[in-house]
């Protein structure tokens, strides 16, 4: 946490006004992504991790769906050219569905708080690659935000050394 504070901490005085609504949307959505690691396991357990992903995924795209036909947001659609096509598929296809397939993967094999250490590479992943897509700078935050998230991940995920002797 502290490793991507620092990572982003050096754009806060350039932050556009209401810039928090979107701050305020991604820790619900890490709180939605906690409680889901913890009370999706007996689920995933239960039936398969495939099964599981497709209901999720299928309910989820149904849901957007609906919605986006109530608010008129599926005509946006049509006026879309080749280029955002390509890219909502890739999206769709690599960063949501692959991702989450690894995802329910990861949780059907690991603790939820071991998965749940992936969470923290993202935003500093966005910021490097704002580095070489927009030109934003690579700052002295960036960097120890990236070690101390990394030591992060690596502290959470390192089995702690079993103490000898006799009991």
């Amino acid at each position: 946490m502290f490793g991507v504070a620092a990572a982003l901490a050096s754009g806060l005085a350039a932050a556009q006004p209401g810039a928090w609504r979107g701050e305020l949307i991604m820790t619900a959505a890490v709180m939605c992504m906690a409680f889901y690691n913890v009370w999706s396991r007996p689920f995933i357990q239960r039936s398969s991790a495939l099964g599981f992903l497709t209901v999720g995924m299928g309910a989820g795209a149904a849901g957007l769906i609906l919605i986006g036909s109530l608010t008129g947001s599926v005509a946006v659609l049509a006026s879309l050219g080749t280029p955002q096509w390509i890219a909502g598929v890739y999206l769709g296809v690599g960063g949501g569905a692959l991702a989450f397939i690894l995802w329910v993967l990861a949780l059907q094999r690991a603790t939820p708080t071991r998965v749940a250490n992936t969470m923290t590479v993202n935003p500093v992943a966005a910021a490097l690659l704002a580095t070489q897509l927009v030109g934003e700078p690579i700052t002295a935050n960036l960097v120890l935000g990236l070690v101390a998230v990394f030591a992060g991940i690596w502290i959470a995920t390192t089995e702690g050394g079993k103490e000898s002797g006799t009991a």
